[in-house]
């Protein structure tokens, strides 16, 4: 939300894989919804498992993101998700900032 309320247009990139090992209380929709209500037109909700490496390419090829904040968590996706999008990013825009935050549970 920081980058969206400044003017920024965010691109939120999500699977809802959560849902998928935690079942309904897992499930991440509500934020993206609450995301889109809040933010309007700054926010863009990419449908994307992290771990697709071709995905990932495309989305970053016609993005072209003069920034990138990855914080994905989920044990599953991280590690491949972590090789891919910098890879992409080096690719579709090696000049934007590629920031990366992890959890303890990495």
């Amino acid at each position: 939300m920081h980058f969206a309320q400044r003017g920024w247009r965010v691109v939120g990139v999500d699977n809802n894989q959560r849902a998928v090992f935690f079942g309904p209380q897992g499930d991440t929709r509500w934020n993206q919804k609450r995301l889109q209500e809040q933010l309007g037109d700054n926010f863009q909700h990419a449908e994307l498992d992290i771990r697709d490496r071709p995905g990932v390419l495309a989305l970053l090829a016609e993005l072209k993101p003069t920034a990138i904040v990855h914080t994905a968590a989920q044990p599953s996706t991280y590690a491949v998700g972590t090789l891919n999008l910098p890879e992409a990013t080096l690719q579709s825009c090696p000049e934007s900032p590629f920031v990366h935050l992890s959890t303890n549970k990495v």
